[in-house]
């Protein structure tokens, strides 16, 4: 990979891995349970974020880690930094429903219109961008009611989609609309066969 040394790569997820922990998962609820249809409803309010934190992908052949920059101005029209700890910009995604546009750390300028294909094309990352616009808010956007398992507390807590198993390890209450607060993912691990992706999110800003 031509963005950084490999074992760079490595060292920056293998501490990612160590700091990771199972909590115990809550209890589960029905789709019509009142809770869950409220915060259902009001993420579904939401037209743009932005979210900052880590990510750290593992493959069977690579690992990598680094901070993110999340900022969704609409369906389909994001940007997605990943950099270091002083700011080394490693990829930079930009993404519009016309065209994917994606820079590295090296400067190397690449174009597609899908954001998937040329992750996997550049970098060999099979990360699912389409359906992260959904998940890393905790929505479960277009998949069928028995795929999911809803906490108690009305929250999401596990996603089984097609081959993706996505777990919502831990969530964090942010300032909502008329002094309330709502329930944003601030852990995810996202697993596909020997693939796994872990999202840790410490802050939001929200557009409604």
């Amino acid at each position: 990979m031509s963005l950084l040394s490999r074992a760079l790569f490595i060292s920056l997820a293998l501490l990612l891995t160590a700091c990771e922990t199972l909590p115990e998962k809550q209890d589960t609820t029905v789709w019509n349970d009142p809770l869950w249809q409220k915060q259902y409803q009001a993420l579904k309010t939401i037209k743009g974020f932005t979210t900052q934190g880590r990510i750290g992908i593992t493959q069977p052949d690579d690992s990598f880690s680094s901070s993110i920059m999340w900022k969704q101005q609409s369906r389909d029209t994001l940007t997605i930094r990943m950099y270091g700890t002083f700011g080394t910009t490693y990829a930079l995604l930009d993404i519009t429903p016309e065209l994917t546009v994606l820079k590295t750390g090296d400067e190397q300028h690449f174009e597609g219109y899908s954001a998937e294909q040329l992750l996997y094309d550049v970098l060999g990352w099979n990360l699912p961008i389409h359906y992260l616009q959904d998940w890393v808010l905790g929505l479960p956007t277009g998949i069928h009611r028995d795929d999911l398992k809803i906490n108690a507390d009305g929250t999401l807590q596990e996603i089984n989609y097609q081959d993706y198993q996505v777990l919502f390890q831990k969530y964090d209450t942010h300032p909502w609309q008329h002094g309330h607060s709502i329930s944003l993912p601030q852990k995810i691990r996202i697993t596909q066969g020997d693939n796994k992706i872990i999202l840790s999110l410490r802050s939001w800003d929200l557009t409604l």
